[in-house]
């Protein structure tokens, strides 16, 4: 067994948070479904938002921390079990081990053993599963969770907190009405709550027009905020942040998303950069891989910095930060000849698909002043 740690099975300590009223009223509203999927981006608030509400609604919990241990089904057993004696320590006697006569029926197992833990809460209380996201896809630790929350009591609400949608096994819960989800959407800030984090952060800021532009270029992302606070604090020009990367936001990117994806994604990544915009077919044309599409849509599953526009055919954007961190990458690991050429395809891509106004803006962020003239003379009437 693993060394173990308190912090797996502790509710995180939460201090100078903004209050989310408005997203506290519709965790209140989903306190009628037993099960809630919280998902979004990292940095995206989903923690602080579950552990703020519980600490302002004053309201008991089993906080577990979900991490690669867990894939081994005993091991998760055994440190819920610590969890459970944690949150409710008047019962002596501990809950059941996994053991190998018990391999055979894990199913059976399961439902005993949260049974066993439900009737030592007392309602109303939530059991939140945070970080669910470690766990890879195939694993049998889903299996488990589903059929041990498939039956919780009345006045006990369970709420998961991963960057992914749910595995597909999940579909059945919603099916029968018993689990809502909350996501990127719901979690996004308002201007009126990106005011509020970016003037705590700068409190001699007072021109509405740059807290504004804050909101637009974080595109909601709370990190994003505050991570353009800080290196606003520390004498970064804020006319600066959409052309350069404050170190702050490339050492996230780099350190929570970029460093743990594969080499073939990371290039995927920094190629389709150079698209503002793109449809599957276009990021196939550039990167030239054929599995474009499944890329896309596993980055849209994770949550991973990236919108899907529906229409006629799906157009997909990343995150501005995230963007402009991608470029920032290429043009570290790129030669210079591979980045013109990035810049000259996608640009006629772009012209393709009809969207001149960003391929005229790569030609004036290039200084290509002669297919600037050429645009502008083919489509001057669209631009």
């Amino acid at each position: 067994m693993a060394k173990f740690s308190f912090a797996k099975i502790s509710r995180p300590v939460i201090r100078e948070v903004f209050p989310r009223k408005r997203l506290f009223s519709i965790l209140e509203r989903t306190r009628a479904s037993p099960v809630v999927w919280l998902s979004g981006p990292a940095g995206s608030g989903k923690t602080t938002l579950i552990a703020s509400y519980l600490d302002a609604r004053k309201l008991p919990c089993l906080w577990y921390q979900v991490d690669e241990r867990d894939s081994d089904i005993a091991s998760f057993f055994y440190y819920l079990g610590l969890a459970v004696k944690k949150a409710s320590p008047r019962f002596r006697k501990p809950l059941p081990l996994l053991t190998p006569e018990y391999l055979m029926g894990i199913p059976v197992f399961t439902l005993r053993f949260f049974e066993n833990l439900y009737g030592r809460l007392k309602p109303p209380f939530f059991i939140v599963f945070d970080n669910y996201h470690q766990i890879d896809l195939d694993s049998p630790f889903h299996e488990v969770i589903l059929n041990g929350i498939s039956a919780v009591p009345e006045g006990v609400n369970v709420i998961l907190i991963s960057r992914r949608e749910p595995p597909p096994a999940f579909g059945r819960l919603h099916a029968h009405s018993q689990m809502k989800f909350l996501g990127w959407n719901e979690l996004r800030f308002t201007l009126e709550e990106s005011k509020n984090v970016v003037c705590s952060r700068i409190p001699g800021l007072r021109q509405k027009e740059i807290v504004e532009r804050f909101h637009q270029i974080a595109n909601g992302w709370v990190a994003g905020l505050i991570l353009i606070s800080d290196a606003m604090r520390r004498g970064i020009r804020f006319e600066s942040f959409e052309k350069m990367m404050p170190e702050e936001i490339v050492n996230y990117f780099g350190s929570v998303i970029f460093s743990k994806t594969k080499e073939e994604v990371q290039a995927f990544l920094m190629k389709t950069a150079f698209l503002p915009r793109m449809t599957v077919k276009m990021s196939e044309e550039l990167t030239g891989l054929t599995i474009a599409g499944a890329i896309l849509s596993g980055l849209i599953r994770n949550n991973s910095f990236i919108e899907q526009h529906l229409s006629a055919e799906p157009v997909y954007q990343y995150h501005p930060l995230f963007r402009n961190f991608l470029l920032s990458q290429a043009k570290e690991r790129l030669s210079p000849d591979t980045i013109s050429d990035l810049n000259h395809r996608a640009s006629l891509l772009l012209e393709e698909s009809n969207l001149t106004e960003e391929a005229a803006q790569i030609y004036m962020d290039q200084k290509n002043w002669e297919e600037l003239t050429r645009l502008i003379m083919k489509h001057g009437g669209c631009l």
